[in-house]
């Protein structure tokens, strides 16, 4: 389920706004309106400097827009389907459903980014330049000015070389060009995104400890989010890489047992998931399956409601859970994400074959890494 709400669509690509953005949209509306543009331009009324403050957040953050958008253009160019772009407290995010196909691919990617916040960083001091040149419209000057350096420090930021940075994922494409391993430029480039997380986050303390509490605690987040967005990108390639050739059939759990559909809550619970050490059973009615019916289901039903519902009436419909043994697990790994399900049921020819579950995937992609080293 998608965090967040829908603002609107760009070029086709969805923009939605993580809740989390109204921290850091109005921690910049008060530092702007409040410390910055005071001090530039002194003298005038406080509805002048929030009026400042609200014109160079609203662009801030839609140069953090501009720039995601170029990133989603040339990734659709390039055959990699974007879903869309949110923003959120550290920024923005392109949500694409796979990474590129080939280092060349991730690095045009990846770089044009950069290229985007160094473009609006020109605009803006350009049109900071200009604004000075007119008597009486400081305001002006000193907005787009302040807009053109932030651009500017955004782009060397990205091109740091810690994933998932723009920098780190053009270090990533050098080494995965140069080595053909996608794997290993990823450790790489993930390495370097932990040692720049934690470099930010040791930054922030010393900040903090020289009283700019403020400033330190917002480095420490920031080294915190990298340190933890460059791990989890390194798990995920390595589940995606560690999938790659395996089918459902290989994982799943065969021969399910089953529930009818008309199936009092109350009996399910007695002599099924009590007495089982199951947590979802597929719904047939006679030799057709229905549906699929899970703890989770049970749980969001209120306990005097057991014994009058059956499970019919609180299973998920089959539909879109259906899946053939000889599909690929990371094609599963998709589904389960598109329609919030934990679980799918496996059928060939129309006979229930079995159960694949999040679980499982995590469990055996836990075994290979384990056995990594040994093998």
């Amino acid at each position: 389920m998608e965090r967040g709400f829908r603002l609107g669509s760009i070029l086709g690509f969805e923009i939605r706004i993580d809740h989390s953005w109204f921290v850091i949209f109005f921690l910049i509306l008060w530092s702007l309106s409040v410390g910055v543009f005071p001090n530039d331009v002194p003298g005038r009324a406080r509805w002048v400097y929030l009026a400042m403050g609200t014109v160079g957040t609203l662009l801030f953050f839609a140069s953090l827009l501009a720039h995601e958008i170029s990133h989603s253009v040339v990734a659709r160019a390039k055959g990699v389907e974007v879903e869309g772009i949110t923003l959120f407290i550290f920024g923005g995010m392109a949500r694409t459903r796979k990474e590129a196909e080939t280092p060349g691919d991730e690095f045009l990617i990846a770089g044009v980014g950069p290229l985007m916040s160094f473009f609006l960083a020109a605009v803006f001091l350009g049109a900071g330049w200009l604004a000075g040149q007119i008597p009486g419209v400081p305001e002006v000057r000193v907005v787009a000015t302040y807009l053109g350096w932030v651009n500017l420090l955004l782009a060397v930021f990205n091109l740091l070389p810690g994933f998932p940075l723009d920098g780190g994922r053009i270090f990533r494409a050098l080494v995965w060009k140069k080595t053909g391993s996608r794997t290993r430029a990823t450790r790489w480039a993930t390495g370097g995104g932990k040692i720049l997380g934690y470099a930010l986050m040791l930054l922030g303390f010393l900040q903090i400890f020289a009283g700019a509490m403020l400033g330190g605690l917002w480095l420490v987040f920031i080294g915190w989010f990298l340190r933890s967005a460059a791990e989890t990108s390194l798990q995920q390639d390595l589940l995606v890489d560690a999938l790659r050739g395996v089918k459902v059939r290989d994982l799943m759990s065969p021969d399910p047992q089953v529930v009818p559909p008309d199936l009092p809550v109350q009996d399910l619970v007695d002599h099924h998931l009590l007495r089982r050490r199951f947590q979802a059973f597929p719904v047939v009615h006679g030799e057709r399956l229905v549906g699929l019916v899970t703890l989770d289901e049970v749980k969001a039903l209120p306990r005097e409601a057991w014994g009058t519902r059956r499970v019919f009436q609180i299973m998920r419909p089959a539909d879109d859970l259906v899946v053939d043994p000889e599909l690929a697990l990371t094609a599963v790994l998709e589904r389960m994400r598109d329609h919030g399900a934990k679980r799918l049921l496996v059928v060939s020819g129309g006979r229930l074959e079995g159960i694949v579950s999040s679980s499982d995937i995590a469990r055996w992609f836990q075994r290979n890494q384990d056995l990594e080293g040994q093998l």
